[in-house]
């Protein structure tokens, strides 16, 4: 019963902005903040909204073309999927919604697309792959212990993780000025205006007050008492060099992403590492206000090293338009974790599943208006800047 009311309820949310607003009316300010803001002024957050308005897609009309007969496949590093979009690693899922990060993977899973699961989940990466048996990938946070880093990997690799992901451009904290007026720091501070938010959202309080809130890949390595979570932020917030790069890339011999590349010069840098893809990201402008918007500095990086290694764009994803607009400029595959994190604060695991449909959906039905019976044809030939 109370599934069915959940899924009439997002029945009414028919894109990821209106899922948007249904998250904001489930969660309170500071939890909500800390998923919608970005860093300083919010420059880079907005651009990179605004970036895929300065195209046009151009459609070729009488291609012929059926529903059934639009493909949406692709090949990620390693993994057959079955449309170009997955999620991306986001933190303590659980704090959004009980759910958390098995419900997203379930979702991501059915809709035909991979699962990224972040080193600060609020699940284990274990209990993630035995809930949700589809392709998944494991990000790793760089951190200043190697020993903490190996076990991880081997961790990863033991539950069936295929590729991972390593973020590289975390070398200090970010100053998300939201979360600071919230009081949502570590150690938390809640003002008073959040306890009174935390309040007036009984649900999402009972909820969080009935299960264990921790970064629960690290909880085996947090038992002397002086490791805290302060310890962990100075053990895996640092700036990484080359170095490490091309040593992680080897020791984990497989499908191997680096997350945070904006200029070409770090792109062929990563290629040079042994990387089996870059990752186009500004961390959803959650740390570094300024950075360029990721769709604008695509296509410097596809020239640079799409012959190379497989290039994957993320940020400021919400259409499908945006996803076929960064395919043409020469992205294997994008990867968002907003939209979906929306979708599973509006409704957990169904509330996922809305966003992904949404998403797929839309991509599925711009191929038609565009006439393209496959993702190869998505090329630069579509594509037209619009005039100021």
């Amino acid at each position: 019963m109370m599934q069915a009311l959940v899924s009439r309820r997002l029945e009414r949310c028919h894109n990821i902005d209106d899922l948007r607003r249904e998250a904001k009316r489930r969660l309170p300010t500071p939890v909500f903040d800390f998923i919608d803001g970005g860093a300083d002024d919010e420059v880079t957050l907005a651009d990179n909204r605004r970036a895929y308005g300065r195209y046009s897609l151009v459609p070729r009309q009488c291609a012929g073309l059926e529903r059934e007969s639009v493909d949406l496949s692709t090949t990620v590093l390693g993994q057959q999927l079955a449309w170009p979009v997955f999620t991306s690693p986001w933190g303590l899922q659980t704090l959004i919604h009980a759910h958390g990060e098995v419900g997203l993977a379930q979702a991501a899973h059915d809709s035909g697309t991979a699962f990224a699961l972040s080193s600060f989940s609020g699940t284990r990466m274990e209990a993630v792959a035995e809930a949700a048996p589809g392709p998944r990938f494991f990000q790793l946070q760089p951190a200043r212990s190697w020993e903490i880093m190996d076990d991880l990997m081997d961790r990863a690799r033991r539950a069936g993780y295929t590729a991972l992901l390593l973020t590289v451009d975390n070398p200090t904290h970010g100053n998300r000025e939201r979360d600071h007026h919230n009081g949502f720091d570590v150690p938390q501070r809640f003002t008073l205006a959040s306890w009174l938010s935390i309040a007036s959202h009984p649900g999402w309080a009972l909820s969080a007050a009935c299960r264990k809130l921790e970064f629960a890949n690290y909880a085996m390595y947090l038992s002397p008492p002086e490791r805290d979570t302060e310890w962990l932020f100075e053990q895996t917030v640092f700036s990484v060099d080359w170095e490490m790069v091309a040593r992680l890339a080897a020791r984990w011999d497989g499908p191997f992403a680096i997350k945070g590349i904006l200029s070409p010069e770090d792109a062929v840098r990563a290629a040079d590492a042994g990387v089996s893809a870059v990752v186009v990201s500004n961390q959803g402008a959650r740390h570094f206000d300024y950075a360029p918007a990721t769709f604008d500095v695509l296509p410097e990086i596809c020239e640079a090293v799409g012959k190379r290694v497989e290039v994957i764009l993320d940020g400021g994803i919400r259409r499908g338009t945006d996803v076929l607009k960064a395919l043409a400029l020469g992205a294997r595959a994008c990867m968002t974790g907003r939209p979906f994190a929306y979708g599973l604060a509006a409704g957990g695991r169904i509330g996922a599943a809305r966003a992904l449909s949404l998403l797929k959906s839309e991509i599925h039905r711009d191929m038609l208006f565009l006439g393209a019976a496959d993702l190869s044809q998505i090329t630069t030939d579509y594509l037209r800047a619009r005039v100021p």
